[in-house]
C-alpha cells in the first residue's frame, strides 16, 4: 500500500511539473508575440561604428582581409620577436625572422595597402542578431599581421632602410586607431596594443641607429597627427548597445525557443518575461547611469580619478547593485582607464623623447627644461603625464637624460623602471634611456 501511495505522489508531481511546464512555455509564447523587439540594436553598432562619410574606396577591409588570407602558418614564437631587437637575436632567430618576412611578402604588400587607406570597417553580423554572440573581425589575423609588420620595420631599420622603417611604423600605429573608437571593447583593447607596439618598436629603432634630425622631425609630425584626437581613449558606446540588446532580449519576448538546444537560456528568459517590465526597466535605467557615468570618467585622466577620491569600479558595482545582466556583462573599468591613458602617454613619451634629441642635435645640448622646448617650437605643448597631472619627468643625466611617467602606483619613484607600469607594486615608467626585456644590449 506504501508504495503504491508514494508511487502516485510522484505521479503527481511529475504531472503538475509537466503542467507548469507548459503553461510557462505558453505564457512565454504568447508573451513573445505580444512585445516584439522595437529596436535592431546591432544594426544601431553599425550605424555608430561607421565612419562619416563612409567611401567603400576608402576602406581598408578589403585588403586586410585578402592579406589575413594569404598570411602563411608563422612561427610559434613569432609574437617573441615583437620586442626584441635583430642585433640582440641570435643566428637562428635572425634566419627565421627573415625567412618568415620572405614567406608573407604578398600578405605584407596588401597589408600596406590596407593602410594607404582612411579606416577600416565590417559591419558586424549575427544569425538572431544578437550582439553578444555577434562575430567579431579577424583579431587573430591583425596580430599576425602586426607582428609580421613590425618586424619587417625592425629588419628594415637594422639594414639602414631607417625612413621607410619608421614609417611603417606609424602605418602600425594607424591600424590600431582603425580597430579604436565605438567598436566593441575587445577590438578597442586590440587597437590600443597595436599602438603601444609601434612606440615600443619606434623608441628601439632610434636607439639603435641614430637617425638623421630631418628623419626625426618627419617621424615626430606624423606620430603627432596620429595621436592629436586621442584615438585609443576607450569608448563605452558599443556596451551600452550590448546591455540594451540583452535587456531587450530577456524581458520583452524574445524568447529563444531552442529549448532543447539551450534549455538554460529558454527557462531563463522565461522566468524575465513572467517577471515582467519592472525589471527591464530598472536594467536599463542603470545601465543607462552606468555608462554616462563611465563615457564621462573615460575623459579623466587616472591622476584627476584619483584627486577625486573616484574608484570607478566602486561606484559601478554600486550602481549596478539589484541588476543581473549588468552585474555580470561589466568588465574591469579601473584597470581600462589606466590602460587607455598608458598608450597615450607612451605617445607622449616618444614624441617628447624625439624633440629632445631634435633640439640636442641642433644645438649641442640639452634643454634645461621641456617647456624649452615648447618655446623653441620642438613641442606644440607640454606633454603632461596622466598619471601625476605633471610634465613628464625630464632630468638631464651625464651625457645623456631620463624621461619618465610616474606609471600606475601614481608617485615618482626616481625613474626606478617598471616594465609592468607599476602595476603590482612601486616604480616609474622610463621612456629614455631606452628599456630593453633582453641583457646585453649592443648597438
Amino acid at each position: 500500500m506504501e508504495q503504491n501511495s508514494s508511487r502516485k505522489s510522484w505521479v503527481f508531481v511529475l504531472l503538475t511539473a509537466g503542467i507548469l511546464s507548459l503553461v510557462i512555455v505558453v505564457i512565454a509564447i504568447k508573451s513573445s508575440g505580444k512585445h516584439k523587439a522595437k529596436i535592431d540594436y546591432l544594426a544601431e553598432y553599425n550605424r555608430i561604428s561607421k565612419p562619416a562619410g563612409f567611401d567603400p574606396n576608402d576602406n581598408a577591409a578589403p585588403y586586410f582581409d585578402k592579406a589575413f588570407e594569404l598570411m602563411s602558418d608563422e612561427p610559434n614564437d613569432l609574437e617573441n620577436f615583437r620586442n626584441l631587437w635583430p642585433g640582440d637575436m641570435n643566428d637562428d632567430q635572425l634566419q627565421m625572422a627573415k625567412q618568415c618576412i620572405e614567406s608573407n611578402k604578398q600578405a605584407l604588400d596588401f597589408l600596406k595597402q590596407a593602410l594607404s587607406k582612411k579606416y577600416y570597417w565590417k559591419p558586424l553580423y549575427t544569425e538572431n542578431n544578437e550582439i553578444l554572440k555577434a562575430d567579431l573581425i579577424n583579431l587573430r589575423g591583425v596580430r599576425k599581421a602586426v607582428y609580421l609588420s613590425n618586424l619587417e620595420a625592425k629588419l628594415m631599420a637594422r639594414q639602414s632602410q631607417i625612413e621607410p622603417a619608421l614609417i611603417q611604423l606609424t602605418d602600425i600605429y594607424k591600424m590600431g586607431t582603425f580597430i579604436a573608437g565605438p567598436k566593441l571593447l575587445i577590438e578597442q583593447l586590440v587597437g590600443i596594443a597595436i599602438g603601444a607596439l609601434s612606440v615600443q618598436s619606434a623608441f628601439q629603432i632610434i636607439d639603435r641607429t641614430n637617425p638623421s634630425t630631418a628623419i626625426l622631425e618627419d617621424f615626430q609630425k606624423r606620430i603627432t597627427t596620429l595621436s592629436s584626437s586621442r584615438p585609443f581613449i576607450i569608448s563605452y558606446e558599443s556596451e551600452r548597445l550590448i546591455i540594451d540588446d540583452e535587456v531587450q532580449r530577456n524581458y520583452t519576448g524574445l524568447v529563444n525557443r531552442k529549448l532543447f538546444a539551450e534549455p538554460n537560456v529558454f527557462f531563463w528568459r522565461t522566468f524575465q518575461i513572467i517577471r515582467g517590465y519592472p525589471w527591464a526597466d530598472m536594467e536599463k535605467r542603470k545601465g543607462a547611469m552606468v555608462y554616462d557615468y563611465l563615457s564621462a570618467s573615460a575623459l579623466k585622466t587616472p591622476w584627476q580619478l584619483h584627486s577625486e577620491g573616484n574608484d570607478i569600479g566602486g561606484v559601478v558595482e554600486e550602481m549596478s547593485k539589484g541588476t543581473y545582466l549588468l552585474s555580470m556583462l561589466v568588465p574591469n573599468y579601473s584597470v581600462l582607464s589606466r590602460i587607455s591613458y598608458r598608450t597615450q602617454v607612451h605617445t607622449d613619451g616618444l614624441i617628447t623623447a624625439i624633440a629632445i634629441l631634435r633640439f640636442k642635435a641642433d644645438k649641442g645640448l640639452y634643454p634645461q627644461d621641456l617647456q624649452e622646448l615648447v618655446s623653441a617650437g620642438y613641442l606644440d605643448k607640454l606633454p603632461i603625464d596622466p598619471f601625476s597631472g605633471s610634465p613628464l619627468v625630464y632630468k638631464i643625466s651625464g651625457e645623456s637624460f631620463m624621461l619618465y611617467s610616474f606609471a600606475y602606483d601614481l608617485d615618482d619613484d626616481g625613474g626606478k623602471h617598471d616594465p609592468k607600469w607599476a602595476d603590482n607594486g612601486d616604480g616609474d615608467y622610463v621612456f629614455w634611456p631606452v628599456q630593453y626585456p633582453e641583457k646585453g644590449k649592443e648597438k
